[in-house]
């Protein structure tokens, strides 16, 4: 959707007029009188905004006049012409005619009301976030996510559809704070850089980045610990996603809250579920690089501070000076950054006497490499047609033949037997090591080659053995053949 279809064009234009901080505080008290009313009188609002011009200074722009206007009392004082009250009016008009609001007649009466449209209402409570200083308190997401699936595994299972969709939210808002947490920290360490004065870098450090970390960055640390309930999390969203008779009944419940059709339903399940599992499998890289920064910050604090208060006084200590006021000269104007420097090299010139110094050392005197030319010649004859790939698949096909025969697949399916069952379970098949779990692939994959004396039965599910995910299946003799036991002692030596 373009966002010029819903917005107006002139949309932001109060926000760069000359008048932008008249405007500002504007659009701030339209959104406190609509966080303490459901509706806004027009008389109400002039009256306050009519108080907040009294000693603002507000030029009138063309946009703003509105000859003739009806709305917009007469009056003599002010500037231009114009009185607290009717720039109050002026501001309205201009902010209806830009978008950011309507004026009509409350239902069932004949009082002027203001009705904030729904976009706008979003950027000024973005506007206020802005302007507001104070740090926000970490909600403990993590545990939220946790918390959600737990209770509906334990205690309301009709409630699996709400808790996963609650904990994609939890996981979004989670990834947006770390990122912006991140973000936020190299903004901290900018300013380090840009700092030439203890003062100020205590103040960032003490008054700014401690209270930001407090209230942020050690609470994902410690109480809301990423680590703690990673694997929790990762195991009851594996254990829906292997429960097809617990992923029905969320359809179901998708069907009936969102009136979705089942394929849409499924879709929006198993959307959530694989976002939040493969988000959970990156968080842990996003905290190491937060935790990098970290520190990042805290040895550029301490050297920036530690330089700052044992300042070289000799020759060295002075010269730096010299290069740093050089340094603040370049962000200065330019007429002021020319009398600077001329100023300077006077200085310099006067004081200091410059020369140029040169050896001659054992590696001055050397010979270049000789280039050589490219030679153009014919091109060799390909004696065998085929391709290095095919050459290589050839030659892993057969290793693959020499390392795992068939005799060899046949003796590890006959192991499951051993303890004289006919018939063999996935959850007691002896898979040790990724050894057996190769052969387990190839058993199943040779099992209907001629010569192979065992029979699989896939079945739907997996199961986890020894730390193996493998589907379901029962393996069986077929014709109650057995592997001599010459051979299987040879496998054994």
């Amino acid at each position: 959707m373009n966002i010029f279809s819903l917005i107006p064009g002139n949309f932001f234009s109060i926000l760069a007029s000359g008048n932008r901080e008249v405007y500002f505080d504007a659009l701030m008290l339209l959104n406190e009188y609509l966080k303490q009313n459901l509706n806004i009188p027009v008389n109400d609002y002039i009256s306050s905004l009519t108080g907040l011009l009294e000693d603002r200074n507000f030029i009138v722009e063309a946009e703003d006049e509105s000859p003739g206007a009806p709305d917009m009392p007469d009056a003599a004082e002010g500037q231009g012409g114009y009185s607290p009250n009717a720039k109050a009016h002026l501001i309205l008009k201009r902010i209806v005619k830009t978008g950011w609001a309507d004026r009509e007649i409350l239902d069932g009466s004949f009082v002027e009301i203001i009705t904030p449209r729904d976009y706008a209402i979003r950027m000024m409570q973005l506007l206020d976030e802005m302007r507001d200083e104070k740090i926000h308190e970490y909600s403990s997401l993590v545990f939220s996510t946790y918390s959600a699936l737990r209770q509906a595994d334990h205690e309301q299972p009709r409630e699996y559809y709400e808790a996963v969709l609650a904990a994609r939210r939890n996981t979004e808002t989670l990834v947006y704070e770390l990122k912006s947490l991140y973000h936020n920290i190299r903004s901290y360490i900018r300013r380090i850089q840009e700092q030439n004065n203890i003062n100020e870098l205590l103040e960032n450090h003490f008054e700014k980045y401690k209270p930001m970390t407090d209230r942020i960055y050690h609470p994902i640390k410690t109480m809301d610990s990423f680590y703690r309930f990673m694997a929790p999390v990762r195991e009851l969203l594996v254990k829906i996603r292997e429960d097809e008779g617990l992923l029905a009944g969320m359809r179901g419940r998708a069907m009936t809250v969102r009136k979705y059709d089942e394929e849409e339903a499924e879709a929006e399940i198993l959307s959530a579920l694989d976002y939040v599992q493969d988000t959970y499998a990156l968080i842990g890289s996003i905290i190491n690089e937060i935790d990098r920064k970290h520190g990042v910050y805290t040895k550029n604090s301490i050297e920036k501070m530690t330089y700052m208060m044992t300042a070289d006084q000799s020759v060295r200590g002075k010269l730096l000076e010299i290069f740093k006021a050089y340094a603040s000269a370049l962000s200065a104007g330019k007429p002021q950054r020319e009398q600077l420097c001329e100023t300077m090299d006077s200085k310099l010139k006067e004081h200091i006497s410059i020369y140029r110094q040169q050896f001659v050392d054992g590696v001055s005197v050397f010979h270049r490499n000789p280039f050589g030319r490219r030679i153009s010649g014919e091109a060799l004859e390909i004696a065998d047609g085929r391709s290095f790939s095919v050459e290589a698949m050839e030659s892993l096909a057969e290793q693959l033949k020499n390392v795992y025969p068939p005799e060899r697949i046949c003796r590890f399916v006959e192991s499951f037997f051993d303890s004289g069952r006919a018939v063999a379970e996935s959850e007691a098949l002896p898979i040790n090591d990724d050894t057996d779990f190769i052969l387990l692939i190839l058993a199943v994959a040779r099992s209907r080659e001629r010569g192979m004396d065992y029979a699989v039965e896939l079945q739907k599910g997996r199961v986890n053995v020894n730390g193996y995910v493998i589907p379901k299946m029962k393996f069986s003799r077929r014709g109650g053949n057995a592997v001599p036991d010459a051979a299987r002692e040879k496998d054994r030596g």
